[in-house]
């Protein structure tokens, strides 16, 4: 993809004022910097206090940092968001799945049986937006999944529309390793 130039202002934290500050500071000590999604967040205090607050909740859940990752790049690629794609093959590296894990994830499913349940749920309720059947609920459930993680798998994708949206829309500069769609990959 040729490179181009955020359609938003990015805003680093010793230029932010009031509660945007405040937020790129607390963002910055946990992740250890900024990625451009986040400064690009940072032009309203509240879309980035949500989005925070939404990802916070999400990982303290009971889905483990994997299946999230694998929930993220499903929604991601089915979304086209290369941005976010970029971003979470390194997350999820950084997690410990693999170059297969991650193809398979961005495909809508795993090697590993469980997860593969939640991501192939997880790109369903994506893409028939939530209307899920009933046997797919039945084979989440049988997989191992209750209600409760029925609920964050759902709120995981929810998350992930909205940052692969605002990514999209935004044209945030990848700053991660860029990873190719796999609708545009030769």
């Amino acid at each position: 993809m040729e490179s181009h130039m955020s359609r938003l202002q990015t805003i680093e934290v010793e230029t932010a004022q009031g509660e945007a500050a405040e937020l790129l500071g607390q963002a910055q000590k946990k992740l250890g910097g900024l990625p451009n999604f986040i400064k690009a967040l940072a032009n309203s205090a509240p879309g980035l206090a949500a989005y925070l607050d939404f990802s916070g909740h999400l990982g303290r859940g009971s889905l483990d940092a994997k299946t999230r990752e694998r929930i993220a790049l499903t929604t991601a690629e089915a979304n086209g968001c290369q941005y976010c794609v970029s971003a979470h093959t390194a997350i999820a590296q950084k997690t410990g799945l693999t170059a297969e894990d991650i193809q398979a994830a961005r495909k809508g499913a795993s090697t590993d049986a469980k997860a593969d349940a939640a991501v192939k749920f997880a790109r369903s309720v994506h893409d028939n937006r939530g209307d899920v059947t009933k046997s797919e609920l039945e084979e989440l459930r049988a997989a191992g999944y209750g209600d409760g993680e029925v609920v964050e798998i759902i709120a995981n994708v929810a998350a992930n529309v909205f940052t692969n949206f605002f990514a999209k829309a935004a044209q945030v500069d990848i700053d991660f390793p860029e990873v190719e769609l796999l609708s545009t990959a030769a």
